[in-house]
């Protein structure tokens, strides 16, 4: 029994098929981190505006060193995730125009591999009908 063989565009389509579902793999992995990140943006946020509120009574140098130095280690891991931030939105961005232009090609290449598959069943069917041979009615 003969196998069907692939054309090309059958082969495309699933090439391209197996690079969106990459794409999509890595795309949900950013956008968790891009979820947790903006947690953890919103929870040092928080803790700055809870350092802020606090008494204005008589504090030791000791303190308010180490209360200087604890906001400024605050503020730098702030600015960092917030960093950190734009490179996830800025990938994310990216991988969704990736994500777009591959299912396009992966559409056409479906369609055009379809319409291969119309031509070769149709001119099958042709070769057939010639084999037979036809029956002549006077």
């Amino acid at each position: 029994m003969k196998t069907s063989r692939r054309n090309i565009f059958d082969r495309l389509s699933l090439q391209k098929k197996i690079k969106l579902n990459r794409h999509n793999k890595v795309s949900d992995d950013l956008s968790s981190e891009s979820i947790k990140n903006a947690e953890l943006i919103e929870q040092i946020k928080d803790i700055q505006d809870s350092q802020t509120n606090d008494y204005t009574g008589l504090r030791s140098a000791y303190s308010l060193k180490s209360k200087n130095w604890y906001s400024q280690k605050l503020a730098e891991e702030l600015t960092q995730k917030e960093s950190k931030q734009k490179f996830i939105e800025k990938e994310l961005s990216e991988l969704k125009k990736k994500i777009a232009i591959e299912h396009q090609n992966m559409t056409k290449a479906e369609t055009k591999a379809s319409g291969i598959r119309r031509q070769e069943t149709s001119l099958r069917e042709i070769k057939r009908d010639l084999l037979v041979p036809k029956i002549n009615k006077v």
